[in-house]
């Protein structure tokens, strides 16, 4: 029953509801109207961008639900008022990515709005987490609301798209990371958890285990311990970046948005199957690949 429950729910429409409601809900709860023109005008320019390159590239219109979904995060992460140039580049880098940067046709390489935002990040900051950063569990009804909400509805998008087994590992080393990196700088064994919780229960790494890590195209490797190492391998970038930002003093480093990244990337390159494949072949070159170890994994949803 569940299981025909699941699929009977359309997870883009799905998905460009409930972070067309976030954009709404804190640019109104805030008191910030202008964030939620911003937002629309860059989902906005986002579709366009997307529309134009592919009809460019293979003659053929469709509906950007999936260009939608990226502007809307780029909306609620991105800083709330970047300058006029960077709202037109926010949405063309991150679709540059998107149609640019790939391994195989069906495949990019990089979550396309993290790509974006860490790229501008090096000119100005690009990252603000506001739409969501204020979620936590208080006295403010608002940011309790919007916590439960992003609680909920994340825990409701791992089982519709079955990927508990990215994020649970995700959150898992980085709680234990950050636990030991504050350990190592000083931090007693008895406040810990007091100072870790609060990290991991907040509406900023809520709404990227939920919807940031576990994008389909990035987030989907052929087998299970592959998808289990992909989450545990952004918790430890995550956490080397929190060290790093320290280290060379770069406000302008966000430790999630360069630590899912590099965990893009890395795991790209181990896990994919064209790439072991290749790798087999340069192993053994005398011996010819099968066909069953060239075939390329093309993501099922």
């Amino acid at each position: 029953m569940f299981t025909k429950l699941k699929q009977k729910i359309p997870i883009k429409y799905f998905m460009v509801v409930y972070l067309g409601g976030l954009l709404v809900f804190s640019s109104v709860a805030l008191g910030e109207w202008e964030r939620l023109w911003r937002g629309i005008f860059i989902v906005l320019l986002y579709a366009v961008f997307d529309l134009l390159w592919t009809y460019v590239r293979d003659k053929t219109w469709y509906l950007p639900v999936s260009s939608m979904i990226s502007g809307l995060i780029l909306s609620l992460v991105a800083i709330p008022e970047p300058p006029f140039r960077f709202i037109i580049l926010l949405p063309f880098v991150a679709v540059f990515s998107k149609q640019i940067l790939r391994l195989g046709k069906p495949r990019h390489i990089f979550n396309p709005a993290s790509f974006s935002m860490a790229i501008i990040a090096f000119f100005v900051p690009s990252v603000s987490w506001w739409g969501v950063a204020w979620g936590r569990i208080s006295s403010d009804m608002l940011a309790s609301i919007l916590f439960v909400i992003t609680l909920a509805v994340g825990i409701m998008i791992l089982w519709r798209q079955n990927r508990w087994h990215v994020a649970l590992p995700f959150l898992l080393s980085y709680a234990v990371l950050l636990a030991l990196l504050f350990w190592w700088n000083g931090v007693v064994l008895a406040r810990l958890i007091g100072v870790v919780s609060p990290l991991i229960l907040d509406g900023t790494v809520l709404f990227f285990a939920t919807v940031m890590l576990i994008e389909p195209i990035t987030s989907s490797f052929p087998y299970l311990r592959d998808r289990v190492w992909y989450g545990v391998s952004v918790g430890f970038f995550a956490v080397l970046m929190t060290y790093l930002s320290g280290v060379v003093s770069w406000a302008n480093i966000d430790p999630l948005i360069f630590g899912l990244l590099l965990g893009n990337l890395v795991a790209s390159l181990l896990f994919l199957p064209q790439r072991r494949a290749r790798a087999a072949i340069s192993a053994a070159p005398r011996q010819s690949a099968s066909p069953k170890s060239a075939a390329i994994y093309n993501p099922s949803f």
